[in-house]
This record gives structure tokens, sequence and C-alpha cells, in this order.
């Protein structure tokens, strides 16, 4: 009990977090130089300054798509109360700010505290509706790791997409394990907050199952229409690939980066996700790093974007008071 007491007080200690912070430092850095250092930089500015506007211009459009579908998810599953855009500047704006703080822990409080405080959605709506989302991000991710494993022998070996699936899907069979049975049936999961938080997503979601379907519908095709983005930038650097492909990449990516400790908006982290996943797809160093740089410039400028318009309205003391209070 006593050495229960002393975890859960060093994880929320401030020691934590800027042990987590210089962690990310150094994975960011380390990551980076692992890009870098047999990369042919004469042939990655002619790349980029060779990379036609057209493309990026359809690239931000399906990125900005993905952003609403993503959105929706949340929109649907809080059935009534709030307008959509109200819902994609809240999400947005939580994380847009996520981005930008070396320890990422700010998003789903700020989202809280806007819909609730500024738009009015009762606190126990916005909670549940939010974590059941954040359940079908989950089982979304799962799926499309799962795709990429099955049709890219590539990446059945030691790639981010198969240490993903096997994570993400020991989490969600005992999700469901808890979900159906209680978390009584393994009781190591009463302590993990995570675990508490979905199953109240899956006793949702269950009791609406048409909600349900249309969730994962959206969370999906906005996983799509990243690949989209994807896609439409591989083409302008001359990349051969597909959506389907590019939208397992960039799913990857984005776990990778939120699962392991990195400098704001993901920065070596994201990057290296990218070039070593196209490395196993065959792709040269420098279009992969190229495509990674701008791939990322325009997935984290959205939310970004967003979280600056909104903090200049409603003002960082005012989101971090009502993220204390909640």
């Amino acid at each position: 009990m006593k050495t229960l007491d002393l975890t859960k007080r060093f994880l929320n200690s401030k020691l934590r977090k800027w042990l987590q912070a210089f962690a990310g430092v150094l994975a960011s850095v380390g990551l980076v130089w692992l890009i870098i250092k047999s990369l042919d930089w004469v042939r990655l500015w002619e790349i980029l300054i060779d990379f036609p506007f057209g493309f990026a211009l359809l690239a931000a459009l399906s990125v900005l798509v993905g952003a609403l579908l993503r959105a929706l998810r949340w929109y649907i599953l809080i059935n009534g109360g709030v307008s959509i855009w109200q819902v994609f500047l809240t999400q947005n704006t939580g994380i847009g700010l996520n981005n930008l703080l070396p320890v990422r822990v700010a998003s789903e409080p700020v989202q809280l505290a806007l819909i609730s405080k500024r738009y009015k959605l009762p606190f126990p709506r916005a909670f549940a509706s939010l974590v059941a989302g954040n359940f079908m991000d989950l089982f979304a991710t799962v799926f499309i790791m799962a795709l990429g494993v099955l049709l890219y022998p590539n990446l059945r070996g030691a790639s981010i997409q198969m240490f993903s699936f096997l994570i993400l899907s020991v989490i969600v069979i005992l999700i469901l394990i808890a979900g159906i049975k209680g978390l009584s049936v393994i009781p190591v999961l009463r302590s993990m907050h995570f675990f508490q938080q979905m199953t109240v997503a899956f006793n949702l979601i269950r009791e609406a199952p048409l909600r349900l379907v249309l969730s994962f519908a959206t969370t999906t095709i906005s996983w799509v229409m990243i690949g989209v983005a994807g896609w439409f930038l591989a083409e302008g650097l001359g990349i051969e690939t597909n959506i389907i492909r590019m939208t397992v990449v960039l799913v990857a990516a984005t776990f990778f980066t939120s699962a392991i400790p990195s400098l704001p908006a993901g920065i070596g982290t994201y990057h290296w996700a990218i070039v070593y996943t196209l490395g196993l797809l065959g792709i040269s160093q420098e279009p992969a790093t190229a495509f990674a740089f701008v791939i990322h410039l325009l997935v984290f400028s959205t939310s970004t974007i967003v979280a600056a318009i909104m903090l200049f309205r409603v003002g960082y003391k005012t989101l971090v008071a009502n993220r204390e209070a909640n």
C-alpha cells in the first residue's frame, strides 16, 4: 500500500514531468541524429525546392477534411447540445495546445474545460463522450495497423506497425474484458485510470450501437483522409505508393509519437517514425525525409493554428483555471 501511494505521488509530481520532458529532448535529438547522419543535404534541398505547390495545397485540404471528420466523431457521441463548429474548435484547441507543450498532458483537460465551461455542455456527457471517442480512435488504429501488417510483408518484422498492433491489441482485449465482465475480473486494472475511463466509454457506446458504428466509420475515414494527404505529397515527391499504405505509415507515426516522449509537436520522433517505415517499404532516405518534413508541417499546423487563435480569444489563464477546476 505504501509503495502504491509513493508511485501515485511520483506520477503526479513535478519531478516526473521534468524527467519526461528531459527524456523527450534526448529521444528527439537522438532520433533526429539517426535521420541526418547519412543524409545527402544537397539532394534533399533539390527535392524540396522542386516540390509542386499544388500537391501541397491538396494535401492541406485533405488534412483539414480529416480534422473535421475527427470532430464529427465526437459530435456524434455527444448527441446534441453543441454545434459541430464548437466541437471542432474545442478539439483542435486541446490538440494544438498539446503540440506546444514539452509534456503532452493538456489535450483532454483543455477540451473538457472549453466544451463544458464555454459551450455549456454538461460535464458528465462531455467526459463520457470524449473518452468514448478515444476508445473509437483506439479501435480504428488497431484496425489500420492490422491492415498494414496483413497487406505489407515488409512491416511484419521489427516495424512500428507490428509493435503498435501487438500492444494496442492487448489493450483492446483488456478493455473489452473489463467492459463486459467488470474491472474486478482483472484487479490490477482497477488502479489504472486509463482502464477506468475506457470501461466508462465502453459502457456508453454499448448502449448506442448506431452512434458506435457511425463514430467508428468517421474515425477510420478521418485517418484515411490523412493517408490521402500523404498520397498527394508522395505523388509530388515522385514516391510510388497508394492511399492505404500512406494511411498505415501515418497512423503508426502518430501512435509512436504519442507513446514516446519527445520535443513539442513530436519533432524528431514523428519524422524518424516516417523515415524508418518508408525505408522498410523501399523508399530512399532523402525523399522520405522531405515527405516527413512536409507532412509533419501540415498535420500539426491545423490544430496548432486553431489553438493559437483560441488562446488569443479565451486566454491561457482562463483555460488553465477551467482545466484545474475540472
